[in-house]
């Protein structure tokens, strides 16, 4: 081809078009940008002071007009910030870009580490006081949270909450409700043993006061262990040694 002056002048001329072309690219970018910038710019649904002062710090480093900006790259950024569960991005002509997100819903602490939301996921904001726990193994928060939502329901009759859920590496569930109430529920027929608890908790503390530990485990009752257990009568057949 070096030596076809034919071909190295239709190698020019495809050069000189190509550079000409990314030129006017260039400068139509710049003056679409110029033409129709963002002039308005609206957060929605920022409710947590955490998401507001993220959200502030990307719109501020936000570039490009109407035309330009790159949508895809700014949903994927709102969507990194931990309180943020989805971001939708619209642009409204002739100059006003909304950003509207869904932020997490809090149900439980996930392992003293991070926040299970409402849907079963976890999102990267340490939990605080006041958050029921949940201990167990990794992979199973999709379960957890629908069966926190089921034990919640359960033990509503009885003017109860789940404060914790624990589940062992063997699958064993173990819950504590307000009050410190401990139910061992095992590895199966988990809420049909906890509606039984519920069904009968109420003739339980009023022949034996307040439970602090019930093992649920047995086929048509309960175990269960006072929180203060009533003093055994001394036998007067028995009488104190000297």
């Amino acid at each position: 081809m070096w030596n076809n002056p034919d071909a190295l002048n239709r190698l020019s001329s495809l050069i000189i078009l190509a550079t000409l072309l990314f030129a006017v690219w260039i400068g139509g970018r710049a003056l679409l940008e110029a033409a129709f910038p963002f002039r308005q710019i609206n957060v929605l649904g920022a409710n947590h002071a955490d998401t507001r002062f993220e959200a502030r710090k990307l719109t501020d480093k936000l570039s490009g007009g109407f035309f330009s900006m790159n949508l895809h790259r700014v949903h994927a950024d709102f969507e990194k910030l931990p309180w943020v569960r989805q971001a939708q991005i619209r642009r409204l002509w002739p100059g006003r870009l909304v950003i509207e997100l869904t932020e997490h819903q809090a149900a439980a602490a996930w392992n003293d580490r991070a926040t299970l939301n409402t849907h079963g996921d976890i999102f990267p904001v340490l939990p605080w006081t006041g958050l029921p726990r949940i201990y167990a193994p990794e992979g199973m928060q999709h379960e957890l949270a629908r069966r926190y939502g089921e034990f919640a329901e359960l033990v509503r009759p009885i003017d109860a909450q789940v404060e914790q859920i624990v589940v062992s590496a063997r699958l064993s569930w173990r819950i504590r409700l307000t009050g410190g109430i401990s139910i061992e529920l095992g590895r199966d027929k988990l809420n049909e043993r906890l509606a039984r608890f519920a069904l009968f908790y109420p003739q339980a503390l009023a022949a034996v006061g307040p439970i602090q530990r019930v093992d649920m485990r047995y086929p048509n009752g309960f175990a269960g262990e006072p929180q203060h257990p009533i003093p055994r009568k001394p036998d007067p057949r028995q009488t104190p040694s000297a």
